[in-house]
């Protein structure tokens, strides 16, 4: 199983889905790739999402992971924005080395933080470490966080995003639940023991790049940078070539 290539897991961002890394989820499968991409818990339309957490992300993360892992098949996890922390989380007890200790095949060999939460500290959220107020994308509505007319308007400077896709985006993106943002995260990216490596976007306000660096300097991880903003894997096929580029070249190591 050692020379199969690894399992790739992407774990989209606050209010997105999977249908939106399509443009690195097709390319990566077509060189060979699995890739294991669910839609999480925390993210939805209906009052299920209500409550849930990071928590709640890996257990169905790791419903769909762990029969590779089963099989003696090693992972890379893909963290974007929000998926950074469950990224994180999602290693705790299933590195190679963790499995090993306890007689089992398989395991996550390393983690990629694409403009991510990367959180150096137990107890910090995500609306935390973004200074404690939603930004103006989003406001509190019942169980969720709801996009406000502010996201994916024209003057967002982080949307360096083609004009067709921003259209089909304001009628794909969903719901956030509102625990998921303010839940304290227990096991954070200093946690994390694999390799580590952070895609550092450097055009993105939402999540400024010196913020991205100072995550990523901070829990250990290899910084990489693109000229991209919040979303380079919808902004171009080169941007998200970049992307790839890094997946694959993590996943040789």
């Amino acid at each position: 199983m050692a020379s199969l290539k690894p399992v790739i897991v992407i774990i989209h961002g606050a209010f997105f889905s999977p249908m939106h890394y399509r443009k690195l989820i097709d390319p990566l499968r077509a060189l060979g790739y699995v890739v294991v991409s669910p839609p999480l818990p925390t993210t939805g339309l209906d009052d299920t999402v209500g409550g849930k957490t990071y928590i709640d992300d890996v257990k169905r993360l790791l419903e769909g992971l762990t029969p590779f892992l089963d099989e003696g098949r090693e992972a890379v996890v893909v963290g974007h924005s929000q998926g950074g922390i469950a990224a994180s989380a999602l290693t705790e007890g299933q590195t190679v080395e963790e499995r090993k200790a306890r007689g089992l095949k398989g395991g996550i060999k390393a983690v990629i933080y694409m403009t991510a939460l990367a959180i150096p500290e137990k107890g910090v959220s995500l609306l935390s470490a973004v200074g404690g107020t939603p930004p103006p994308i989003y406001r509190a509505e019942g169980p969720f966080y709801v996009l406000t007319e502010h996201a994916l308007s024209a003057q967002e400077a982080d949307m360096r995003v083609p004009a067709e896709e921003q259209a089909v985006l304001k009628t794909s993106l969903v719901h956030q639940s509102k625990a998921s943002i303010e839940a304290p995260v227990q096991f954070t990216a200093m946690d994390v023991t694999v390799p580590k490596t952070f895609i550092v976007c450097t055009a993105d306000p939402s999540l400024p790049a010196a913020l991205q660096q100072s995550m990523g300097e901070a829990t250990g991880c290899k910084i990489v940078k693109i000229d991209a903003g919040h979303f380079p894997f919808l902004e171009s096929t080169e941007k998200a070539q970049e992307v790839i580029d890094v997946i694959v070249d993590v996943s040789g190591q």
